[in-house]
């Protein structure tokens, strides 16, 4: 069994339980132990736009937590990801943000040795599992379904370590799950998720690219990153946009672990299924050998 210190991030407690109900689900299939880090709190995200400094000193306490357990940190939200990575860079590359941050932690009796290893969740699932591994798990392979994976913005950006603008990663699974993969040049294209109540025009105009580019490439149905803002921007306010022949979009929206869990054979409710609002059990229906 593989083990890791998992750090949920805020939005996997409310949008994003469907999504943390599949990794749960598929984690005890892959053999993977996902220990929740202790005391964990808000990575700081979206906080760096206000005060980068409290940002960084955030994620840093977190960082903090994880490195006293000597595993790698696990994360499967990108924004998370992104933030926990940032202020660990930050940290140990730049002189004048580690004695700021050393000073915040110091408040706490905290102190940061910059050795924490942090990770997204699908660099676990390729380069840990492994593709073939992931492949040997499949009950009911997904033969016939049309895949699109969508990345979003910090799957890959800035960090990696899948491509950073044509990345990969999620395509491979989901062809290892017998789907075909459909590639869209919208892949990783921002979906606008951290705007939505500010910006909701932009948003909707961002959402209408993406789905439209999915749709005229021949996608069934949207495999998404595990970041909760991705997933729930898609899944929830596509019915607020038209198509372009002035209906509704009616993709259905999948987490990437809702879709492996679904190859595997793991009953939907168990995977959060029943909570996605898009109508997932069209592009599901064929493979679903357990009922809800």
């Amino acid at each position: 069994m593989k083990r890791y210190t998992y750090y949920p991030g805020c939005a996997m407690e409310t949008t994003g339980k469907p999504i943390q109900s599949s990794i749960d689900a598929i984690a005890k299939v892959l053999d993977i132990e996902l220990i929740e880090l202790p005391d964990w709190t808000c990575c700081g995200c979206p906080g760096e736009s206000i005060n980068e400094l409290a940002a960084v000193a955030m994620a840093s306490r977190n960082l903090v937590l994880a490195e006293k357990l000597g595993l790698d940190i696990v994360v499967p939200c990108s924004c998370c990801y992104r933030n926990l990575m940032s202020a660990h860079v930050a940290f140990t590359s730049d002189p004048r943000v580690r004695d700021q941050v050393k000073k915040a932690l110091a408040a706490s009796d905290l102190r940061y040795e910059g050795t924490a290893r942090i990770r997204n969740l699908v660099d676990v699932f390729v380069n840990d599992i492994g593709l073939d591994v992931i492949a040997a798990k499949v009950r009911y392979p997904l033969k016939g379904l049309k895949v699109s994976s969508y990345y979003g913005c910090h799957q890959s950006r800035p960090f990696g370590p899948d491509d950073f603008e044509f990345p990969v990663w999620q395509d491979q699974i989901a062809e290892r799950l017998g789907a075909e993969s459909v590639f869209f040049p919208l892949k990783a294209q921002c979906c606008g998720g951290a705007q939505l109540f500010s910006q909701k025009d932009m948003v909707y105009k961002l959402l209408y690219k993406i789905l439209d580019d999915v749709q005229r490439h021949g996608g069934e149905c949207i495999s998404t990153t595990l970041c909760p803002l991705c997933f729930t921007n898609l899944d929830a306010n596509q019915g607020r946009i038209k198509s372009r022949n002035g209906t509704n979009f009616k993709m259905p929206i999948m987490a990437l672990t809702q879709l492996m869990g679904i190859a595997f054979g793991i009953n939907p409710v168990e995977l959060g299924l029943d909570k996605n609002i898009s109508p997932v059990r069209k592009a599901i229906e064929p493979y679903l050998q357990v009922r809800v």
